[in-house]
């Protein structure tokens, strides 16, 4: 279990930044390293209920940070959940929606450390997340050992193309590789 302070998240800059650096790295030892002219900077909690979890480029786009959602403040479970699933799209930022490869690989992640570091496991409850989730699982060799081909390959999940994944994959169905490198809007 992930030893977590008495204090909550919202009250505790210097722990969730501690948390940031540890989910980063644990990513980064499962998909290669973050894209190298980014920087992360310190996460932040939404102010309303309605924004977050998501990143926030800065405004010369040489970084992002992860914005939590406002229920993440005061539970650290949470906290972990969500900026885990945003420490997958921090590896690579990009301004807008991805694909559901990535989204899938962000899902894997969260369930996976919530799932290790904590004792409330937390899992996806929009059907959007549990497809792209469902998606990455029939990858062969993996989620992560697969994930990490594409990103040597591709340079990111997002910028994975449908000949890409055929080429790594050959005996992946071709529906689901389309349907991994479409855009995940959940518009």
């Amino acid at each position: 279990m992930y030893k977590f302070p008495e204090i909550l998240p919202e009250h505790s800059a210097p722990e969730v930044w501690k948390l940031q650096q540890f989910l980063l790295q644990e990513a980064e030892s499962l998909l290669g390293r973050i894209e190298q002219d980014k920087k992360v900077y310190q996460p932040t909690f939404s102010e309303n209920t309605t924004n977050g979890p998501c990143i926030m480029n800065s405004v010369n786009f040489d970084g992002a940070w992860a914005k939590l959602s406002h229920n993440s403040k005061g539970y650290w479970p949470c906290a972990l959940y969500e900026l885990a699933h945003e420490t997958i799209h921090l590896l690579n930022p990009v301004a807008g929606y991805t694909n559901f490869l990535e989204e899938g690989v962000a899902v894997a992640f969260s369930v996976d450390m919530s799932s290790k570091y904590t004792q409330h496991p937390m899992s996806p409850s929009d059907k959007f997340y549990s497809r792209a989730h469902e998606l990455v699982q029939k990858l062969p060799g993996g989620v992560y050992e697969s994930a990490k081909k594409i990103r040597e390959r591709c340079g990111s999940l997002g910028d994975a193309s449908v000949d890409a994944l055929a080429e790594l994959f050959p005996e992946l169905d071709a529906k689901i590789i389309e349907e991994l490198c479409s855009e995940c809007n959940f518009t």
